[in-house]
């Protein structure tokens, strides 16, 4: 009996084993769990109208202090995305923090990636406060990856 384990174990015949059992495993995992990649929004019905909820933010200086509205607010207060993650966490370290007059910090978190299309009537207007006008859903990043084209302050010849 032992001859038998001993011969599968060894050489090509066990890595052969191994890869069609990893295999086999990653294709029933792929199968079995295959989610969708867009954001489903949920909602979470609130107590409480959304005036009563809205935070104070007159003494903040912080990108979502300047960016959040009553109106975003109240339309954006019972969305969750599919991970759990509500408004509320997002802006909550911007409420905590009121920040310096001097220092302007963005005042928010994305707790997951579908946080930035669900809440996206927040996130679009911080993001182009923060960077300069830079609007996420109009402008494309542009990526060179051509590394001849790089040029530092070590690499010029002396």
């Amino acid at each position: 009996m032992a001859s038998i384990f001993s011969k599968l174990l060894t050489g090509r015949n066990a890595s052969l084993l191994f890869a069609t059992m990893g295999t086999s495993v990653l294709t029933t995992g792929y199968l079995l769990n295959r989610q969708k990649v867009c954001a489903e929004v949920r909602e979470q019905p609130r107590l409480f109208p959304p005036s009563a909820d809205y935070p104070d933010l007159r003494k903040h200086n912080n990108c979502m202090a300047e960016c959040l509205t009553p109106a975003i607010y109240a339309k954006l207060r019972n969305k969750v995305t599919p991970n759990g993650y509500t408004l509320d966490q997002c802006i909550q370290t911007g409420v905590d923090n009121p920040g310096h007059p001097f220092i302007k910090t963005v005042g928010m978190v994305a707790g997951d990636e579908e946080s930035y299309e669900v809440f996206a009537d927040l996130f679009d207007p911080v993001i182009k406060l923060r960077h300069n006008g830079y609007d996420p859903r109009v402008m494309k990043h542009t990526t060179d990856l051509d590394a001849s084209k790089d040029h530092f302050l070590f690499d010029k010849p002396v």
